[in-house]
């Protein structure tokens, strides 16, 4: 408006109509300054706010009249543009409004659409769950096929004797069927894998969509919020709620997935186990009929020999065939018949006379035969000799000739190997057995000392434990603080621990994340199958290259001994230990772990010492198991595992890791190396304040009937180990915060309760449990312990509902 009225006056008399209406035009514009305000009021009402000013038109003239008058024209138009400013701002308003009013609609719209996703991913998970019954029956067909394998096995068996009576010739046809048999379970068991592999796939693409349903709406919710005004933050907090609600659907369809997977895995290792065996009963009846071959075999070698002493005879005979000798000897019986005839009818003293005469040459002519025939064979077999002498002689020259070729051949390679030898053994001389160990002695890293911090009371450092547990790894790990008191009783009372629970309960990422939340080292050895003696895990000694193999659990038990980690809490571990049975491998840990001096547990590495051996070995033999190192095995107890036997339990900490759901709020600490010596310290002051209370608990234990009916009925007692691990692990968990009664209950249930021992036996009845199960009720009540007996109950209650199924 003010812009109207200076374009209409004209340029040359601007000046003198801006002195004639001078402050009377702005006393006019003091209705549009209001108007003005006023619309930047409502403007502001919007946002909640209120403009603090007092709209007051006497005071706006008084300002007018003390303005200037060069500066009239400035103020007029500053006027018309504070009065176009808040004009647009009351459109800008209007249309914000407006928009905010559709905004509105369109957030309900996807509220709405929302909620029938999260009722679409609830369907999903039905029919996800039907496709996992559908997987259990399909495993249950599967036991089936196992069953027809077994009664296939019975067939086989019955084929096996029917062989015996078969002819030699037919054994080469019986073993053609039995590679079919193979054959067909092979093609079975491939039959399967795809049936197995089709439903696993299904699953992937039903969790590949979910997946991209949650990513599409947590794409629009991020939209949404982006343009929500705060007023809409009760809104926006909801719908975060529903995005966390379908993380965690998200985050459950994940180990739903990862159990998939390991059912996968153990159904794949049953079949090739079963193959395997089949296979094994193949070779056995291969075996059992080459081994009739080889008889049958010896038989014909048999039947040689003695066609061979007939040939002898015949050739002994001559010409002179069976039949002739026998026609011969009767021709001379008929003579002899004949002269005697004759000899009786002629003179009797004559005949007598010639008879004997006769006689005698007829013993003479068979004397001289039987003399000759000797004479005969003997030299028929010394010209065959001969024959066979005379080409072995032949042969014998020609090898000979050809092995004193070889022989000169190998003197030359002889003397090169030794010149070879004599040099290796030269260079060997000055180099260490121990290269890895031998580094640790001289190398930067491990002969710099570090800063430590001392362990707080224990009470608050459990807590502090827990949350540096939490963030150690990548991924956040939730533990109860109640393991947590568990394993820092356990790492006073052993340097053996033993982790054991289903898969997937962090048993693996509990050993690690405690190793680097106290600032030490964790070395991981993933034990194989096959595993023996020692030298599977420390490694061996090659006496030709007088070199030391030295593997990873002997270069950790070194480093825990250079300067860098003499003082810091190390790990070693063992995964999946009982692949193979620690009875066997670990055996030399076992014995050096129950000596009472720390200083002669002591592993040797060779029967004498080794030159230039690291300075950390006694003897230049022997390598020392440092206290400041805790073996942590993890145990899956499935069928391709072994049990562990009473001599690893009764010697470790056993700690049974359910699956943890829970969460907490996790607080940061700045991350920091404790020292091993002062987490000691803080277990012997622990040690020293509650052994008394201990003593009294143990002998409270010794006079109950609880002991009694253990040592009557399951011929069990309180050993010299467990009274010592009890004193060591019983007042550490009473420093960390926990009661009498959980520490003792983890005690009885893990060294105790445990299966071979009270429960999972066949020579005792239901009711021996029942009254035992009464009379650790009784002794919690009549020492008043606080914290019921829950694990040792729930063992003892589990054995017997067994027993009375009749399990």
């Amino acid at each position: 408006m003010a812009k109207k009225k200076r374009q209409s006056t004209p340029p040359g008399n601007a000046a003198m109509a801006s002195q004639t209406t001078n402050k009377t035009q702005l006393e006019k514009q003091v209705s549009i300054w209001k108007a003005s305000f006023e619309n930047a009021s409502k403007v502001l009402e919007d946002t909640n706010r209120e403009l603090d000013l007092a709209i007051d038109e006497a005071a706006l003239k008084n300002v007018i009249a003390h303005i200037h008058d060069d500066d009239v024209e400035t103020v007029s138009r500053w006027i018309g543009k504070f009065a176009q400013v808040c004009g647009e701002l009351a459109k800008y308003r209007s249309s914000l409004n407006a928009e905010y009013s559709a905004r509105w609609e369109t957030c309900n719209q996807k509220g709405q659409e929302l909620e029938q996703k999260e009722t679409d991913i609830q369907l999903r998970e039905d029919a996800l769950s039907e496709q996992e019954n559908t997987l259990d029956e399909k495993e249950n067909e599967l036991e089936k096929r196992q069953g027809e394998q077994a009664s296939l096995e019975d067939q086989l068996l019955t084929q096996q004797r029917d062989l015996k009576d078969r002819e030699i010739n037919a054994q080469n046809g019986f073993a053609l069927q039995n590679k079919q048999s193979l054959s067909q379970l092979e093609q079975q068991q491939k039959q399967l894998e795809e049936n197995h592999q089709q439903v696993l796939q299904q699953l992937r693409d039903e969790e590949a969509q979910l997946k991209d349903t949650i990513r599409t709406t947590a794409r629009q919710l991020a939209e949404l919020r982006n343009t929500l005004s705060d007023e809409e933050h009760e809104k926006k907090v909801e719908l975060d709620q529903r995005a966390q609600q379908l993380k965690e659907t998200e985050y459950r369809q994940k180990q739903e997935w990862d159990d998939l997977k390991q059912a996968k895995a153990t159904l794949a290792t049953q079949l090739d186990e079963e193959i395997e065996r089949e296979r094994q009963s193949h070779q056995a009846q291969v075996d059992q009929l080459n081994k009739k071959l080889e008889w049958t075999w010896s038989k014909v070698d048999a039947l040689q020999k003695q066609l061979s002493d007939f040939d002898e005879l015949s050739h002994a005979l001559g010409d002179l065939s069976p039949e002739d000798f026998l026609q011969q000897q009767t021709e001379l019986k008929q003579e002899i018949r004949n002269l005697k005839r004759t000899l009786a009818e002629s003179d009797s003293a004559a005949l007598t006379e010639e008879n004997e005469h006769l006689r005698q040459r007829v013993s003479e002519l068979e004397t001289s035969i039987k003399d000759m025939q000797p004479q005969l064979l003997q030299a028929q077999a010394q010209a065959e000799h001969k024959r066979i002498a005379a080409t072995e002689l032949q042969a014998v020259q020609q090898e000979k000739r050809v092995l004193e070729q070889h022989k000169n051949t190998l003197s030359v390679h002889i003397e090169d190997l030794e010149s070879r030898i004599a040099q290796l053994t030269d260079a060997h001389k000055t180099q260490t057995p121990f290269p890895a160990m031998s580094n640790m002695d001289s190398h930067k890293d491990f002969r710099a000392t570090l800063e430590l911090e001392d362990v707080p009371d224990l009470g608050i450092f459990a807590e502090e434990l827990q949350h540096r547990i939490a963030k150690a790894e990548r991924v956040k790990l939730y533990y109860p603080i109640e393991d947590i008191r568990v394993l820092l009783g356990g790492l006073a009372m052993s340097q053996l621990h033993v982790f054991q629970g289903i898969s997937g309960t962090g048993k693996t990422s509990l050993a690690k994340a405690f190793a680097k939340a106290m600032g030490g080292f964790c070395t991981d050895i993933a034990v194989q199958a096959g595993w023996r003696d020692r030298d599977d895990l420390l490694g061996h000694y090659n006496a030709f290259e007088r070199k030391f193999y030295e593997k990873d659990c002997l270069q950790a038990l070194y480093q825990a001994q250079t300067p860098r980690w003499s003082d810091t809490c190390n790990v070693i571990l063992l995964d999946e230990m009982n692949l193979s049975r620690p009875e066997q491998y670990f055996s030399e840990f076992l014995s050096a772990l129950e000596k009472n001096d720390h200083n002669e547990r002591l592993i040797s590495l060779a029967e004498t010492a080794l030159p230039n051996a690291p300075q950390n070995l006694k003897d230049g033999r022997q390598i020392l198991v440092p206290r400041n190192v805790w073996f942590i095995g993890t145990a899956n107890h499935d069928e391709t595992t072994n049990e562990l036997a009473d001599k690893t339990y009764d010697r470790a900490h056993v700690m049974t890791l359910p699956k943890q759901d829970h969460r907490f709020k996790i607080t940061e600490y700045d991350k920091t190396n404790f020292s091993f010596r002062s987490l000691q310290k803080a277990f012997q002051q622990a040690t020293q304040k509650h052994t008394p209370q201990v003593q009294e608990l143990l002998e409270q234990l010794t006079n109950h009937d609880l002991t009694q009916q253990l040592a009557d009925t399951f011929g069990l007692g309180w050993g010299n180990r467990f009274e010592r691990q009890a004193k060591r692990f019983i007042p550490v968990m009473l420093a960390c915060g926990a009661s009498s009664g959980e520490a003792l209950d983890h005690l009885l249930s893990t060294r105790v309760m445990r299966s071979g021992k009270v429960t999972g036996r066949y020579d005792v009845a239901a009711e021996d449990i029942g009254l035992l199960t009464d009379a650790l009720e009784d002794f919690w009540k009549t020492s008043n312990l606080k914290e019921d007996p829950s694990k040792s109950r729930e063992l003892l209650n589990t054995d017997r509902q067994r027993k009375e199924r009749g399990g």
